[in-house]
């Protein structure tokens, strides 16, 4: 057992209490950010009727591996949110022989018409994405293909 006296006790207590309150800080700032959009960049933009559906990413791109992106509905017409139900995507990469698959889960956030994306895509590469959802007008659906990094 050590006893520590005078000033190397206080820094040693004082470098406890510092790492102690790091944990807390630093989850009160990643949760007050959530939810937010303003640090995103429209990645991919498609339309269907009256809705445009806008891809949002961190990067400004889609990385192959493990990657997460928003996904909003937005109307045309004021580009407010449009609440839309059970949006499911696909991505396919067309290579000789049998095209690759990757994985898209779409969760919903609390703010309806914003969806979180989470993609498990094999490699870079053009891939064919497909989203489809049940709105006002249906079911609407999406397609385009875009490069990933």
């Amino acid at each position: 057992m050590t006893i520590e006296f005078g000033t190397a006790a206080l820094h040693s207590a004082s470098r406890q209490t510092s790492r102690l309150l790091i944990v807390p800080i630093a989850l009160a700032v990643m949760i007050s950010g959530c939810g937010r959009t303003d640090a995103l960049t429209a990645w991919q933009r498609a339309r269907s009727g009256s809705v445009d559906v806008v891809w949002l990413s961190a990067r400004g791109a889609m990385r192959h591996g493990r990657d997460e992106l928003v996904i909003e509905f937005r109307s045309i017409g004021d580009g407010k949110l449009v609440d839309v139900h059970d949006p499911r995507a696909t991505a396919t990469m067309p290579m000789p022989g049998m095209p690759m698959f990757g994985s898209i889960n779409i969760t919903p956030t609390e703010t309806p018409g914003r969806y979180i994306a989470d993609a498990q895509l094999g490699m870079a590469g053009t891939w064919r994405f497909n989203l489809q959802w049940q709105g006002s007008e249906g079911t609407s659906s999406v397609g385009f293909s875009a490069a990933v990094q």
